[in-house]
C-alpha cells in the first residue's frame, strides 16, 4: 500500500465534510451546544470519517487480505449510529448487534489469536474472547465524546500509537490499516475541533471505535489498543458499574452539570464516570477538559508504546 491512499481517505474526508456539515443543517439533523448556548449543530458529523475510511479501505483491500473485512464490519457498526442519530435505537441493538458482527469476523478470519504480553500467545477460546473488544470499545467510545474535538483526537493518538507497536511486531498490513483510520480521524478532526462546526454523533463514536477493534483483532492487537484507550475503558465500566447496567444516557442521572461554561461534579448522583472524576477537584472549562482528557490517552499512549519496546529489546512475547 502506498502514501497516496493514506492521502486520499484524508482529502476525501474533508471534502465530504465541506458538502456533509452545511447539508445537516439543511435537513434538520442539529443539536444544541450547551458548553456556547448555541442552537442547530450538525449532529453526525462522524459520517466524515466512515466513508473516508470506507473508501481506504477498500482500495487498500486488493492488497491486504482483511482490508474488505474490516470496511464492512465498521461500516455496518457505524450505520447503527447513524440510524441511532437520525431515529434512535435501543441500547440493547448497540450493544448486540456489535456482538454479533463480532462473531462473524472471527468466523471469517483464519484463525484468532491473543497474546498477552509477557505471558504468550493464545488460539481457541481465549482468541475468541478477544474478539469482544469490537463490542466493548465501540461502546466505550461513545460513552466518552464530551467535548469538542476529543474524540478525533484521542483516535488520531490511538491509531499512531498502534501503527508503532504493529511496527514493532513486524505486523505491516495492521499498520496500512491503521494509517488510514488515523487519516479519516484527522480529516473529522477538522470540523469538530474546538469550536465545533459539527459534533461526531453516534456515527463518529460507534465507526471509530468498531474501525480500531477490528483491526486490533485481526491482528492481534487487543491488549495494547486497551492500554491506549485505557480511559475510554475506564469511563465505561465506571458509568456501567455506577448504573447498574447498560443504560442509555437519558435512563440515568447525569453525574456532572454545566453552570456558565464550566462543568462541575453533581455531587448526590449515584453515577461515576470520568470527567465527573476529573472535575471533582476542579471544575473546567469545555477547552480545559479537551486538553485533560487528551492528555490521559496521550500518557497512556506513551505508555504503551514504551512497553512494546521493552518486550521487543527483552524478547518476551508481545
Amino acid at each position: 500500500m502506498s502514501i497516496e491512499i493514506v492521502l486520499t481517505t484524508f482529502f476525501i474526508g474533508v471534502a465530504l465534510g465541506l458538502w456533509w456539515v452545511p447539508y445537516q443543517k439543511k435537513v434538520g439533523l442539529t443539536s444544541r451546544d450547551i458548553y456556547k448556548d448555541l442552537e442547530a449543530v450538525p449532529r453526525a458529523g462522524g459520517v466524515i470519517a466512515m466513508v473516508a475510511a470506507t473508501v481506504g479501505f477498500l482500495l487498500t483491500a486488493p492488497h491486504v487480505p482483511y482490508a474488505s473485512a474490516v470496511a464492512v464490519v465498521a461500516l455496518a457498526i457505524g450505520l447503527i449510529g447513524l440510524v441511532d442519530d437520525v431515529r434512535g435505537v435501543s441500547e440493547y441493538v448497540r450493544v448486540l448487534f456489535p456482538v454479533f458482527l463480532a462473531l462473524v469476523v472471527v468466523r471469517t478470519i483464519e484463525e484468532v489469536r491473543l497474546t498477552i504480553p509477557v505471558v504468550g500467545l493464545f488460539y481457541g477460546a481465549m482468541g475468541w474472547l478477544s474478539a469482544l473488544a469490537i463490542p466493548v470499545m465501540t461502546n466505550a467510545f461513545n460513552m466518552l465524546d464530551p467535548v469538542n474535538g476529543f474524540l478525533p483526537a484521542a483516535n488520531i493518538i490511538i491509531g499512531l500509537t498502534l501503527i508503532g507497536v504493529a511496527a514493532v511486531k513486524g505486523t505491516w498490513d495492521a499498520v496500512y490499516l491503521l494509517a488510514i483510520h488515523t487519516a479519516a480521524s484527522a480529516a473529522l478532526f477538522l470540523y469538530n475541533k474546538y469550536p465545533a462546526r459539527t459534533f461526531n454523533g453516534n456515527v463518529g463514536s460507534y465507526y471509530l471505535g468498531a474501525s480500531v477493534s477490528t483491526i486490533a483483532v485481526i491482528y492481534d492487537l487487543v491488549p495494547y489498543l486497551i492500554l491506549t484507550a485505557l480511559p475510554f475503558v475506564i469511563n465505561g465500566v465506571l458509568i456501567i458499574f455506577s448504573s447498574g447496567g447498560i443504560k442509555s444516557r437519558e435512563k440515568i442521572q447525569r453525574p456532572t452539570v454545566l453552570k456558565n461554561g464550566v462543568v462541575y461534579q453533581v455531587c448526590d448522583s449515584p453515577i461515576l464516570s470520568l470527567v465527573r472524576v476529573i472535575v471533582s477537584e476542579r471544575p473546567m472549562t469545555e477547552f480545559e477538559l479537551f486538553k485533560t482528557l487528551t492528555s490521559l490517552v496521550a500518557v497512556a499512549s506513551i505508555l504503551t508504546i514504551a512497553l512494546a519496546a521493552l518486550l521487543k529489546t527483552l524478547g518476551a512475547p508481545l
